[in-house]
């Protein structure tokens, strides 16, 4: 027996020492300490003494206590929540009882308890931390061979199963140390004897600690915003899935990345055309970012968008960069379809090689439909002058005939020839360079007073002669 009693006062002070080797505020609590116990306190039928708690066989006298030598009790606690904590008490001694008349025996009783924290309604973590407890035990404490008898009338023996109803008070000095006080009524429901029925007082050293970190984060539970959930200490304990700086808890889409201002949620882009919602000017069109995410408008609707429109309210082509053609384009490209154009030598008749060209230059002026134009011609700089101006009359004379013969209107085209009067290379140059000097030239003439001083033509009109009416001599 004195083993056993040795046995269970080493692993208290091991409890105890290991205890004592926290340094952190924790739910676990490990008590050491001392019990006592009073029989006579309880009547005969399982209830508190109806005399005086002070009388002879009252509660509270001291005479009446089996009081066992310290390291006789050991507790090990742990807290469920902020209000209930449930404990293992294991108490161990010689104990009598005097109620009837047993000398000390061995006595031992262990069990479970379910501690309620009234320190919970306004701080758990209080100096002051009173509870109530119930608990369920097994107890050895041998009657055999006293003859005592419970309800049925069986020998009460040494083992017993007891529920206990009691009170207790923590008083913390240091986060982690403290005093622990505790009385119980303790009796044995089920095997209808009054006999091992008490009441125990205990006093304990206790020690809170274990770290209590249940997702291992590294944060304490009572300081964790989400516990059950490894997290950053950034976020007190929450995590942070997408990594947008906002915490789960928080984050209305935990698993995209997104902005605080959208509570974590990344900006739609309803159109997809890249530019988010929150500064897409039209969200359900797709347009550039250049133009906040609107199309570029086409006013006109020729093609051409307005921000590489020329004429934004005119169409037009997309070669004229959106604006219509005038007659100065027309002029060009009747001037560009005329080039190169081949006339019969030292003559104003054109040569069939020419028809083309003439055609084409045709069809240009004809789908305008408008304008007045004047066909200029030149000739190089070798040969005689005058000759070489007359060429060039006859030879604009002679495109604006044709062009007329093609459709033109006849009062669209007027000509003139200039000669070698504008002619570039010289005289002595080889006869492919001075090709260059050979042209027809096209100009569209806007200015309808210019257009009024023309001439049809500058071709000098052929002198006609006049008959002569012959007579007959006079016989």
């Amino acid at each position: 027996m004195k083993n056993l009693k040795l046995g269970i006062t080493a692993l208290a002070l091991s409890f105890a020492s290991t205890a004592f080797a926290q340094t952190t505020s924790n739910p676990w609590l490990i008590g050491v300490g001392a019990h006592a116990e009073n029989h006579l306190g309880v009547d005969s039928n399982k209830s508190w003494e109806k005399t005086t708690p002070f009388s002879k066989d009252g509660l509270f006298v001291m005479n009446n206590f089996t009081i066992t030598p310290p390291l006789s009790k050991l507790t090990v606690a742990r807290n469920l929540n902020k209000y209930f904590v449930l404990d293992w008490q294991t108490t161990v001694g010689n104990v009598d009882n005097k109620r009837v008349g047993m000398g000390k025996e061995f006595f031992l009783q262990t069990g479970l308890g379910l501690q309620f924290k009234l320190a919970g309604f306004w701080n758990e973590e209080s100096w002051f931390d009173p509870y109530l407890r119930v608990g369920a035990n097994y107890l050895r404490h041998d009657y055999t061979g006293t003859g005592l008898t419970n309800g049925n009338g069986d020998a009460v023996g040494a083992n017993h199963f007891t529920a206990a109803f009691g009170a207790g008070l923590n008083l913390w000095l240091t986060k982690n140390f403290g005093l622990g006080l505790q009385g119980d009524l303790v009796n044995t429901p089920g095997d209808k004897t009054n006999v091992p029925n008490f009441v125990q007082a205990s006093a304990s050293i206790n020690f809170r600690f274990g770290n209590n970190d249940r997702d291992k984060d590294g944060i304490k539970d009572k300081d964790d915003a989400c516990p059950d959930v490894f997290g950053l200490a950034q976020f007190q304990g929450c995590p942070d899935t997408d990594g947008d700086g906002i915490a789960d808890k928080d984050d209305n889409c935990p698993e995209v990345a997104g902005p605080v201002e959208n509570n974590g949620c990344p900006w739609p882009d309803t159109d997809g055309d890249g530019v988010l919602d929150k500064d897409d000017a039209c969200p359900n069109v797709a347009g550039p970012v250049e133009n906040k995410g609107c199309p570029w408008p086409d006013t006109d609707g020729d093609g051409v968008l307005d921000k590489d429109d020329a004429c934004p309210n005119v169409a037009g082509l997309k070669e004229l960069n959106g604006c219509p053609r005038t007659a100065e384009h027309v002029a060009k490209d009747t001037e560009g379809a005329l080039k190169d154009i081949l006339f019969n030598f030292n003559k104003a008749t054109l040569r069939p090689e020419s028809e083309p060209k003439l055609d084409l230059a045709a069809k240009y002026i004809k789908e305008f439909n408008g304008g007045q134009y004047l066909v200029i011609g030149h000739t190089d700089k070798k040969g005689n002058e005058a000759y070489n101006l007359k060429l060039s009359r006859e030879r604009a004379a002679s495109v604006v005939k044709a062009l007329e013969a093609r459709g033109v209107k006849a009062e669209q085209l007027k000509s003139k020839g200039v000669g070698e009067a504008e002619a570039t290379v010289a005289e002595t140059a080889s006869d492919a360079e001075r090709l260059v000097d050979r042209k027809v030239e096209v100009k569209a003439i806007v200015d309808m007073n210019e257009w009024a001083a023309l001439k049809k033509s500058d071709v000098p009109a052929k002198a006609t002669k006049k008959a002569v009416k012959k007579t007959s001599k006079k016989k």
